[in-house]
């Protein structure tokens, strides 16, 4: 019987290693496609240095974008987003972009450093395991299914949703504050209000402007082959 419960045991053992290892395996490496720029826009990858960016580009964890003035760039992250709007003037780091799915849903972990500028988002509803953060200089932003925008200086406002914003303060208080719908975070006294009639109408606009474009991930497309014949010219 001893043997018989040790067996057990060790089996027990190897059924639970398999799984966690199984587990581990189905964790994916998230990734996110250049989907629209207007003006101009740069790009760094580890160990590189900063090259034009493209439409239909393709941007791994550990990227860094930025924009010009007068400039402004869509990415589209679809498990770890959708879709997050660089505007004028920002750059942004792409920490991590990890995705698992379970077959009952698909649990993400975003993790996005917002070092200057500011950023405009919209994250559809997602597991309860789910992490999506953006890092700022003196905060840290927990966002849930919502549409959002966050500036480097931890001002957030909340078109939807809700979020938890963490602020630390020049003296090193620490603010934790939760945020809500039509609200928004002001670092200078560490308060939620509301957002005023004119903000909220813009920012809407933004944001119904980036639900219009296509939200699928792009392709480049093949360069147009132009068949000359000999006999009958261009065709």
């Amino acid at each position: 019987m001893k043997k018989h419960g040790r067996f057990s045991m060790v089996l027990a053992c190897v059924v639970v290693g398999a799984w966690v290892v199984s587990s581990m395996q189905a964790a994916e490496a998230g990734k996110a496609v250049v989907r629209s720029i207007r003006g101009k826009a740069q790009y760094l990858e580890s160990g590189g240095q900063w090259l034009e960016l493209k439409v239909g580009q393709v941007l791994k964890a550990g990227s860094t974008v930025r924009t010009a003035s007068d400039s402004h760039a869509d990415l589209f992250m679809d498990e770890n987003g959708p879709v997050v709007r660089l505007v004028e003037n920002t750059t942004l780091g792409l920490d991590k972009l990890n995705y698992t799915t379970t077959g009952v849903d698909t649990i993400i972990e975003t993790q996005l450093d917002l070092k200057s500028g500011r950023i405009i988002g919209i994250v559809r509803k997602m597991a309860d395991q789910s992490k999506y953060e953006i890092k700022t200089p003196n905060g840290v932003a927990g966002i849930r299914g919502t549409e959002y925008d966050i500036t480097a200086t931890s001002v957030l406002r909340l078109v939807s949703g809700s979020m938890v914003m963490v602020y630390v303060k020049s003296d090193g208080t620490v603010i934790t504050q939760v945020v809500n719908s039509n609200e928004m975070f002001v670092p200078s006294d560490g308060t939620v209000k509301l957002i005023p009639a004119d903000q909220l109408s813009q920012l809407m606009a933004e944001i119904k402007e980036m639900e219009g474009a296509p939200v699928v991930a792009l392709t480049v497309e093949e360069p147009i082959k132009i068949f000359i014949s000999p006999l009958a010219g261009v065709r």
